[in-house]
């Protein structure tokens, strides 16, 4: 990985996964599907949709590439390496969570088609392609390299890799306080 920012946001990553997913794993199927309120996902849905939002910022990352020009020559100009968490700031702002767009919402058809380690395999396949896209990206460039998001304040192609790790931190914090009020950890182990 040619960028040690990105780099360091992708170990991020998979040290919350080697923490989380053997947690979920014990669990079955129809635990992993199970949703403890109406109109909240299940940790099967939370997971596919973290699987959801990989494959999205692949797909505007290889759009961003257009950017490539623009950020080499800008290449010796600052840039931040680091973002705020923007789940903790909205929820402070507005009282409640984001809503996910449809786009990266878990579509009904694929609650109890998947378990557990297939739902890790597709997740960890999307992110693995990610960093392969992104592996031969200099720092100096990925930090010029903007998205559209203005929820975010248009995050360099870094900061974005960082938010992945943010997002899915934000994720495994909502199933494990659900699993704790509902008393869920004790019934699933």
């Amino acid at each position: 990985m040619k960028s040690t920012s990105i780099s360091r946001h992708f170990d991020t990553l998979e040290k919350q996964r080697e923490l989380f997913i053997p947690n979920v794993k014990l669990l079955s199927k129809e635990q992993l599907w199970y949703r403890m309120n109406d109109g909240k996902w299940s940790i099967g849905e939370h997971l596919y949709h973290l699987y959801l939002m990989v494959r999205m910022i692949k797909v505007v990352t290889k759009c961003s590439f257009v950017l490539l020009p623009y950020a080499k020559l800008r290449r010796n100009a600052p840039f931040e390496t680091e973002i705020h968490d923007i789940f903790v700031a909205f929820q402070e702002k507005k009282g409640r969570g984001m809503s996910a767009p449809f786009v990266i919402a878990p579509p009904k058809k694929v609650r109890y088609s998947m378990d557990i380690m297939e739902l890790e395999k597709v997740l960890e396949g999307k992110t693995n392609e990610l960093k392969t896209l992104v592996a031969n990206i200099e720092e100096e460039v990925a930090g010029h390299i903007r998205f559209f998001d203005p929820m975010a304040k248009y995050p360099n192609l870094i900061q974005v890799i960082q938010l992945v790790a943010i997002h899915e931190q934000h994720h495994f914090r909502i199933i494990q306080r659900a699993c704790d009020i509902e008393g869920t950890h004790n019934r699933y182990n």
